[in-house]
């Protein structure tokens, strides 16, 4: 009996799936993680550029062998006369080992700085185009939920009907058995209940297509209707507009990088060495230090594919200059077209909803009517139809405004979190 319960309360839990559960999930799917990915790399991207600008050192190693002898290290003249006056052992050797360092440090290269200010640019509109591609999936889930619940009330309207069309059947059955009701009617409603029956296999494959796109986004199963409510999103600026100019800012920075190219670079450069060897005169074992530290300067005075980089990087600027003016008219005319929808998508809820509660009395008085056999069976079907059509209608426009609401609440980038409850 316990284990029963168990069950029972995991089922209902299962089952007991909110908006909120199927929005976060989305968070969790490898589509969002591929996203997040791209951003960690856009920040190793910046971080190679920042760690240009630190020392670099590194150690070396080498033995070499020379046809004629080498110098282990510079001599000056007055080296040369002691090492003489004392019996030879110069520093020159056919066989050299060396094992040393080199250091470089950039003190001055301005296309590093222009390039950060760019990654960082970069960095930010991967960002906002992550969180687009998040709040756009979970529009797109709105939709999917949405379009799924209904289908729901559609079947729910259409087993409804069809309960509705039984009822009726079973209270004219003895009328067509005593000759009083015509067998044509009884027939008519067999075949109105048939055709109930093959539009619900439809709705029901409808359905499986509903519930394996919802399991695309959120990797959750879902098998009931998800009850939600919907608020009006806050107006703000385009969150698409903030990705597009951190990419306009960027390309900015492009085309500073790509004249840089031509000022002066000034670098810190270092290096040390010690060197063996046998002395080329006596064979006499030789170990001496080295080393050298100064400022270097490099300045590119011609290279005619600078050129070409600045012109591409101007083009780019142009482009998304562009694009930026693109978004804006496009998102513009979005929004228009949203709030105007929402607007008459509002009045004809309600007048939907009305319209329900109409149909539903008037069916009431069709089945007295036709139970009294004052009515056609075509004229009473008439009214079941219209029933559930008013049903199937309002549960529509009820989905189409929540798509409404998902997309608005999209280009706004507020968070569907809150929106949807």
């Amino acid at each position: 009996m316990k284990r029963f319960v168990f069950l029972a309360i995991m089922g209902i839990i299962a089952n007991a799936m909110d908006i909120s559960t199927l929005l976060q999930s989305v968070k969790k799917i490898p589509d969002t993680k591929l996203d997040e990915v791209v951003t960690n790399e856009m920040k190793i991207n910046k971080k190679s550029i920042d760690y240009s600008l630190f020392p670099k050192i590194s150690f070396f190693a080498n033995a070499i062998h020379y046809t004629s002898p080498y110098n282990l290290r510079p001599m000056p003249p007055t080296e040369s006369k002691k090492i003489g006056a004392n019996g030879g052992g110069y520093w020159f050797s056919k066989n050299i080992k060396k094992i040393g360092f080199n250091f470089s440090m950039p003190l001055f290269v301005k296309e590093i700085y222009d390039n950060k200010k760019k990654m960082e640019c970069l960095l930010e509109s991967t960002k906002y185009k992550a969180k687009l591609n998040l709040l756009q999936r979970q529009a797109i889930l709105i939709g999917e939920v949405s379009n799924f619940n209904y289908l729901i009330n559609l079947r729910n309207a259409l087993l409804k009907k069809k309960e509705s069309i039984k009822t009726t059947l079973k209270a004219i059955e003895v009328g067509v058995k005593v000759g009083r009701i015509p067998e044509f009617n009884l027939e008519k409603l067999k075949d109105a209940i048939l055709s109930i029956d093959i539009k619900l296999q439809a709705i029901n494959n409808k359905l499986n297509t509903s519930k394996a796109n919802i399991y695309k986004l959120t990797q959750i199963n879902v098998n009931k209707k998800i009850d939600f409510i919907a608020f009006m999103p806050i107006k703000k600026e385009f969150l698409a507009l903030k990705q597009v100019r951190k990419l306009v800012e960027a390309s900015k920075y492009s085309i500073i990088a790509a004249k840089d190219k031509k000022i002066p670079k000034i670098f810190l450069m270092a290096q040390g060495y010690r060197a063996f060897g046998k002395a080329y005169d006596n064979g006499e074992k030789l170990a001496l230090n080295f080393a050298n530290i100064g400022i270097y300067v490099d300045w590119e005075i011609f290279n005619k594919q600078n050129n070409v980089s600045l012109k591409k990087a101007k083009i780019n600027y142009i482009k998304n200059t562009l694009l930026l003016e693109k978004t804006l008219k496009d998102l513009k005319a979005k929004e228009k077209e949203l709030l105007g929808n929402l607007k008459n998508l509002k009045k004809a809820i309600l007048m939907a909803k009305e319209s329900v509660e109409i149909k539903k009395e008037l069916l009431k008085s069709a089945k007295v009517a036709f139970r009294l056999n004052r009515m056609s069976v075509d004229d009473y079907l008439k009214y079941e139809d219209d029933l559930a059509y008013a049903k199937a209608n309002l549960a529509y426009l009820i989905a189409l405004k929540n798509k409404m609401i998902a997309n608005l609440a999209f280009i706004y980038g507020n968070n569907l979190e809150r929106v949807f409850k």
